[in-house]
């Protein structure tokens, strides 16, 4: 089963969020409104918990595991790893990027595609960061802002999409 009780935590999950059924999540997790969690994710949260707030994406096959907050509207690409770590509202995570142990992603902020933001990095809010280890490449203007806006609702939107067509797995 994809949901899995661990030490007496169950996943608790929004009645409106998208859960793909090969998606497996563990433990102490919750997940919010709209949100959604697509197919081959793993969110383990048999150590600490995992809080993913409302319409937020993690994308096929990410990885999240340790003590993880991830606010509203952030979107975690395909085959993204997540461990222990902050990442505040709006941000996204590309695709392949990785984001260690006591890093904190701030607001609106873009960790580019393959990025690896180390150990205990504090990332500043409206930027953007690339490469291995993960540096400050630009500030992101306001219309690239909207963008990120408007991505975490495209996907809170296909969500409710595979919703409608009974495509998710029940919580």
């Amino acid at each position: 089963m994809p949901l899995v009780e661990f030490n007496g935590k169950k996943p608790r999950i929004h009645p409106t969020a998208f859960i793909a059924p090969t998606a497996t999540i563990i433990g102490d997790v919750e997940i919010g409104e709209k949100s959604s969690i697509w197919y081959g994710a793993v969110i383990r949260a048999d150590f600490a918990p995992i809080r993913i707030g409302r319409l937020s994406a993690v994308e096929d096959n990410c990885v999240l595991h340790g003590h993880i907050f991830i606010g509203d509207e952030v979107l975690v690409g395909h085959a993204a790893v997540v461990h222990s770590c902050k990442i505040n509202n709006g941000a996204v995570i590309g695709t392949g990027a990785i984001v260690f142990s006591g890093a904190e992603i701030g607001e609106r902020t873009v960790v580019a595609m393959g990025a690896v933001v180390l150990e205990n990095t504090k990332v500043e809010p409206r930027v953007m960061v690339a490469g291995v280890p993960a540096k400050k490449i630009r500030e992101l203007n306001d219309s690239e802002v909207e963008i990120l806006t408007w991505g975490a609702q495209t996907y809170a939107d296909l969500g409710q999409k595979y919703k409608e067509q009974n495509l998710d797995q029940e919580p």
